[in-house]
């Protein structure tokens, strides 16, 4: 009984710790536009307005010109087609890091001379 109850501990635990590391391996899922929508629009009103849209972003200037591109029919607020509509923001690649940032950061080192030619012999007479 007691070799029953440890090996369903060893298989309930494996399982576990299977699961914890598929879960931490699953890409992260963008929230849908709905979702950022409805967390901009603080008044809850059906749509965004400029002020809304620049109180969540970190760059004001950056987002009027956001905002101007976003507002097709210039009424100056977002329905929520018009949010919907905007193409997501295309992922930076990132940079792979060399395997040894050392040889990386150095220059090359010039080739070594060749060897001079041996002289030589003189002929035997």
């Amino acid at each position: 009984m007691k070799k029953t109850t440890t090996l369903a501990t060893v298989v309930a635990i494996t399982l576990m710790g299977s699961a914890l590391c598929q879960a931490q391996d699953a890409p992260k899922k963008a929230p849908n536009p709905q979702q950022k929508f409805e967390k901009l629009d603080a008044d809850k009103n059906g749509s965004v307005s400029s002020d809304e849209f620049k109180a969540k972003a970190k760059d004001s200037a950056k987002a009027d010109k956001k905002f101007a591109k976003l507002d097709a029919n210039k009424n100056g607020s977002l329905s929520l087609e018009e949010f919907s509509a905007a193409p997501a923001k295309p992922k930076k690649p990132k940079k792979k890091k060399p395997a040894n940032p050392a040889a990386a950061a150095a220059p090359a080192a010039p080739a070594a001379p060749a060897a001079p030619a041996a002289p030589a012999a003189p002929a035997a007479e």
